[in-house]
C-alpha cells in the first residue's frame, strides 16, 4: 500500500510541504532545514487531532505523551523506576526526564519510531525501538548521577520459581530489569 502525502510544516521557514515519507528526518524543499521524527509527530498528531476536537473522550495528544505511552507501556516504566530507584527523584519527575531522553534518541537515530502508513486514520499505532539498548542505559545513567551503579542488587524470588530455577550463577550481573531495594 502507498502511502499518503501529508501537509507538513518546516519549522525554520514555516512554508507547508507535502511528503509521504514521513517517520523519517525530511528536509524542507523550501530551505532545506531539517525537520526530525519528533518535531513530524507533533505535527502529525496535531492533524489526527484537529477533526476529532469536539469529542468529550479525547484530550489533545502531545509527542511527548505519546512517547512516554510508548516506553512506559505494559509497566516497563515502573519497572525500570524501581530498577533504579533515583533517590530524591518521584516518579513523575523519572517519567518525565525519560521521556524527553528517549525523544532526543528518536531525533539522534538510537531510537527507533516507527510511524503507522497513515498517522491520520481512526487509531494510528506507532511503535517504539530501542536500537542501541547500551546507548540508553549510559544516557539513563547520566539522568541520575547519585545512582550507585556498582550496587549489588538483592532479588526476591517467588517461591514458586525458586523450586524450579536453578542457583543464578555469582560471576553473572544482575539485570537492570530487577528491582533494587527501595532507598526511600
Amino acid at each position: 500500500m502507498a502511502r499518503k502525502s501529508i501537509e507538513l510544516t518546516c519549522q525554520q521557514c514555516r512554508k507547508p510541504f507535502e511528503s509521504a515519507d514521513y517517520g523519517q528526518v525530511l528536509s524542507c524543499p523550501h530551505c532545506g532545514a531539517k525537520l526530525q521524527q519528533v518535531a513530524q509527530l507533533g505535527q502529525l498528531l496535531e492533524q489526527w487531532f484537529y477533526p476529532r476536537r469536539w469529542r468529550a473522550d479525547l484530550h489533545e495528544p502531545n509527542q511527548f505523551y505519546l512517547i512516554e505511552k510508548l516506553w512506559t507501556a505494559n509497566g516497563q516504566g515502573v519497572t525500570l523506576y524501581e530498577g533504579i530507584a533515583p533517590p530524591h527523584t518521584n516518579y513523575d519527575i523519572f517519567r518525565n526526564m525519560v521521556t524527553r531522553l528517549v525523544a532526543r534518541g528518536i531525533d539522534e537515530g538510537w531510537v527507533q519510531l516507527e510511524f503507522p502508513d497513515d498517522p491520520l486514520e481512526e487509531n494510528p499505532v506507532y511503535q517504539l525501538k530501542f536500537s542501541d539498548a547500551d546507548r540508553f542505559a549510559r544516557a539513563v545513567e547520566g539522568l541520575f548521577p547519585e545512582v550507585d551503579w556498582d550496587e549489588q542488587i538483592e532479588v526476591p524470588v517467588p517461591p514458586e520459581a525458586a523450586a524450579t530455577e536453578a542457583p543464578p550463577d555469582p560471576k553473572e550481573p544482575t539485570p537492570i530489569s530487577s528491582r533494587r531495594a527501595r532507598r526511600r
